[in-house]
């Protein structure tokens, strides 16, 4: 006796309910040998609408496309959708069996649509018997739960290591089935996984990723539940191994996801011949490889300044050599001393650094619009913690693909795949670029960190006072076991930090969409630009 399963992520369109709706019913067309049809939480609208769950337009419209997906099939299907509930708007599921079709309002669960519209109700679905197993439908990994298979339906990001932990919460059952939303919803932030995983009797049995419209499992006998242990990731802001390969798939993703959604073909960024630069390009190569897309449209731009050294020029020169990308080489010299000679302005100061981040924008985004190429962000999680960027310049973006990692982060990444089977000779020129001094050039001989101290301090920082919420004292405490550094070093270090994360707040509020690749950074966290960080300061002292 087995259940044959049809796990379905369709591409779907946040908010194009038609469109999405013939995704459903062409899956359950090709899912004729299947028992039952499992799709995503919110499936019908897409699990990244936003506030618009709101609309009566949407959840009408859901509904009605909810009756015409009923009426195109014989089989069970479960399917999310919003739905309205005496006036409120919910994260609903719907079975449909028998020809019959029942909404229920569970539980959040471990979605992460992210919908600040959406509420959550207390239903328990009831179970479903098919060819003699018992089935539970659930908003979460159920491990207390003595049914036969366990499905859950659902929406949730692939962070670093995130697909891991479901697996391994999965093997705790005697029959666990994931699917969750993926390919088509929104990359203003979280990439939705796509997974769809099944485990049976301890091991992961069958698995679909991101790029997968459709698996087909059978479920057989099961014993009883497993007593695996689930092995948590610890809490770090620094892929390892395997963990940078994905790192590099997610920026792909949010790179061609965003790309289809305004309907181009192209990528414009500056290539300065630095490691964020690098990283980026690294990642939009890897992904126009993987989705077969002419590399001669990822077009990078060098920008030569006053202050630009002969071995970061040579080295931006040298990548796009190797890659075989597309060069425009614009020198911003002459504009930039017309520019200040019009305003009346001779020093070379702060004004004169950031004219130059400005017109650097300005050239990127008029190259974008003349040929139609998304303007990708290079600015970091690092630099956008400290503010280390210029307002209306560096800051500004169309997608930022770095956003979510810092710089010891984009040094792991890049140290993994000189040391990969790749592109060989640009390996030997990022090697380069790891070794030369992290600048923005826009000075002759301004170093960063000999400005705002160690990235690799203040990336620890980062973990510990906003991953792990830790206070100030106890993180100058940890950091000095931690760096060979005087407590007075650390503590300097320390409030360079605090200070410039709240001064410089506005800036993140301006900040482009990018992606998260983790559950903690700071996609998520709201800060008011005049909030004070007395509190967090006095706690140094």
């Amino acid at each position: 006796m087995a259940v044959v399963f049809a796990l379905c992520t369709p591409e779907i369109k946040p908010g194009a309910v038609d469109h999405n709706t013939r995704k459903i019913i062409d899956c359950l067309t090709k899912a004729k040998k299947a028992d039952i049809a499992v799709f995503p939480r919110l499936c019908i609208t897409g699990a990244t609408c936003g506030s618009m769950y709101s609309f009566p337009l949407l959840t009408e419209a859901a509904k009605i496309r909810l009756q015409e997906i009923a009426a195109a099939t014989d089989k069970t299907v479960i399917i999310g959708l919003p739905s309205v509930k005496d006036g409120v708007v919910y994260d609903a599921i719907a079975v449909i069996t028998n020809g019959e079709t029942k909404i229920y309002y569970p539980p959040k669960g471990i979605t992460d649509a992210g919908a600040n519209s959406l509420c959550y109700g207390t239903d328990i679905i009831p179970k479903l018997s098919v060819d003699g197993s018992e089935i539970k439908i659930s908003p979460d990994i159920d491990e207390d739960s003595d049914a036969d298979i366990v499905v859950v339906p659902t929406a949730y990001p692939c962070y670093i290591g995130s697909t891991s932990e479901k697996i391994d919460a999965l093997c705790r059952l005697k029959a666990g089935v994931i699917v969750s939303a993926g390919k088509g919803e929104s990359v203003s932030g979280r990439i939705m996984s796509g997974d769809k995983i099944v485990c049976l009797n301890g091991k992961r049995e069958n698995y679909g990723g991101y790029d997968e419209e459709m698996i087909l499992t059978k479920i057989g006998k099961v014993k009883d539940r497993s007593v695996k242990e689930i092995v948590r990731r610890n809490v770090s802001f620094t892929p390892v191994n395997e963990e940078c390969d994905l790192a590099y798939e997610l920026m792909g993703r949010g790179i061609m996801g965003r790309m289809n959604e305004i309907g181009t073909d192209k990528v414009i960024f500056g290539l300065s011949g630095g490691l964020d630069s690098a990283n980026v390009l690294v990642a939009a190569v890897l992904a126009f490889e993987k989705y077969k897309l002419d590399k001669k449209n990822i077009i990078c731009v060098t920008m030569r300044g006053g202050a630009s050294s002969r071995r970061t020029q040579n080295n931006a020169s040298a990548l796009i050599e190797a890659y075989k990308v597309t060069c425009i080489n614009v020198p911003i010299d002459s504009a930039i001393t017309l520019h200040l000679r019009s305003i009346g302005h001779e020093e070379k100061d702060v004004v004169f650094e950031n004219a130059q981040a400005r017109e650097r924008t300005q050239i990127l985004l008029d190259l974008s619009n003349k040929y139609n190429a998304l303007m990708l962000g290079t600015g970091d999680l690092s630099e956008i913690c400290l503010g280390w960027s210029t307002f209306g310049g560096d800051q500004l973006s169309q997608y930022d693909p770095n956003c979510s990692l810092t710089k010891t982060a984009i040094r792991a990444l890049l140290r993994r795949y000189c040391s990969g089977k790749h592109n060989k000779a640009a390996g030997r020129i990022i090697e380069d670029i790891l070794d030369t001094p992290v600048s923005p050039e826009l000075i002759s001989g301004q170093e960063t960190e000999s400005i705002l101290g160690p990235y690799e301090v203040h990336d620890y920082f980062i973990e510990e006072l906003i991953a792990k919420k830790l206070p100030p004292k106890i993180v100058l405490e940890s950091a000095r076991s931690k760096f060979d550094l005087s407590t007075s070093e650390i503590k300097q270090y320390l409030t360079t930090f605090l200070s410039r994360l709240f001064r410089y707040q506005f800036k993140r509020n301006f900040g482009p969409d990018g992606v998260k690749m983790f559950p903690y950074d700071l996609t998520d966290l709201v800060i008011r630009s005049d909030f004070s960080p007395e509190l967090w300061l006095g706690d140094l002292d």
